[in-house]
C-alpha cells in the first residue's frame, strides 16, 4: 500500500506522485458527481499534486485544498494557475491528522483521496479528524473516503522481501517502476513500507532512484463504520470501487460516502 501523504516535503517523492496516478479519472468523476448532489464547495484533504483539484476546478467548483508537502502543493498550484475560468482554489499547507481549516467556509463535500486517511495511524487522531472534518461541513454535507481493504499478503509478507507494486508507462515512453518492502504489527494495525521508484528512459535505462519511508495503518470495514458514526456521521454508501459498485469479499478498495450528523 502507498499513499501520497508526505509531511518530509521531498522533491523526489512529488515526482513520483505526480506519476502514480497520471492517468487515473475514475475517482474524479465521482467526486464530481457528490459534489453536484451536495452543493457548495469542496474541501479536499490530502490533494497532493492537484490530479483531482485540476479537474474538479476545471469544472467551475471551488476547492479548499490541503496538503502537508510544499513541492506536492507547488504541482498542484501550477496545473491550476494553467486553467481558464476555472473555479476558486485555496491551497493549504498543513498535516493532515490535524488540518488547517481556517477558511470559515461550510462545504458540501469534503474528499479524503488516494488512501491518504490510512497515513493516520493514531486512533485518538483518526477521531480527532473526523470530528474536525464534521464541524467544518453544511448541514447535511458529505463525507467521502477512499481506503484499501486489509490486505493479508501485506500483513503476512515477507519484510525482507521487495515487492514490485506497479508500472507507469509515461507519454514520452519512459516509465516509472514502484517497488515496496512493507512490515506489519498485527497489535497495532500499522504497516511501515520502503517505496522504491525507478524511473526508466524509453530504452529502459534507469535514470533515477527514490527511495521514501512512508507508514499506514489497516482500518476493518466494521472498525470505520463504527469510527463514523462515533464521530457523527451516518454512514450513506459503502462501495467497492468508484462506479458505485457493491462492496464485497472481493473488492479491494473501500469508498465510504458518509453524511454529517446534524
Amino acid at each position: 500500500m502507498i499513499h501520497l501523504v508526505d509531511e518530509s516535503g521531498s522533491e523526489s517523492w512529488a515526482d513520483v506522485c505526480e506519476t502514480l496516478y497520471l492517468e487515473r479519472r475514475d475517482d474524479v468523476s465521482f467526486y464530481l458527481d457528490q459534489s453536484n448532489r451536495s452543493g457548495g464547495p469542496i474541501l479536499e484533504i490530502g490533494c497532493a499534486t492537484g490530479r483531482i483539484t485540476e479537474i474538479l476546478s476545471d469544472f467551475g467548483k471551488d476547492v479548499y485544498a490541503i496538503d502537508p508537502s510544499a513541492p506536492q502543493l507547488e504541482l498542484a498550484r501550477t496545473k491550476v494557475n494553467a486553467l481558464d475560468n476555472s473555479g476558486d482554489v485555496t491551497f493549504t499547507r498543513s498535516t493532515l491528522d490535524n488540518p488547517d481549516i481556517s477558511s470559515g467556509e461550510k462545504y458540501g463535500l469534503a474528499i479524503v483521496p488516494c488512501y491518504g486517511f490510512m497515513s493516520i495511524t493514531d486512533p485518538t487522531e483518526q477521531q480527532r479528524f473526523l470530528h474536525n472534518i464534521r464541524r467544518n461541513l453544511s448541514p447535511g454535507g458529505r463525507l467521502v473516503i477512499e481506503m484499501e481493504v486489509p490486505d493479508p499478503g501485506v500483513m503476512l509478507g515477507d519484510p525482507a522481501t521487495l515487492y514490485h507494486y506497479r508500472d507507469v508507462n509515461l507519454r514520452d515512453e519512459s516509465s516509472v517502476v514502484l517497488y515496496s518492502q512493507r512490515d506489519y504489527e498485527d497489535h497495532s494495525q500499522i504497516g511501515y513500507v520502503k517505496a522504491v521508484a525507478e524511473f526508466l528512459d524509453s530504452t529502459g535505462l534507469v535514470t533515477k532512484k527514490v527511495v521514501h519511508d512512508l507508514e499506514f495503518r489497516y482500518t476493518f470495514r466494521w472498525e470505520m463504520h463504527h469510527l463514523l458514526r462515533l464521530c457523527g456521521f451516518e454512514v450513506l454508501s459503502l462501495y467497492g470501487d468508484f462506479d458505485e459498485g457493491p462492496f464485497t469479499e472481493e473488492s479491494d478498495q473501500m469508498v465510504w460516502v458518509a453524511g454529517s450528523r446534524s
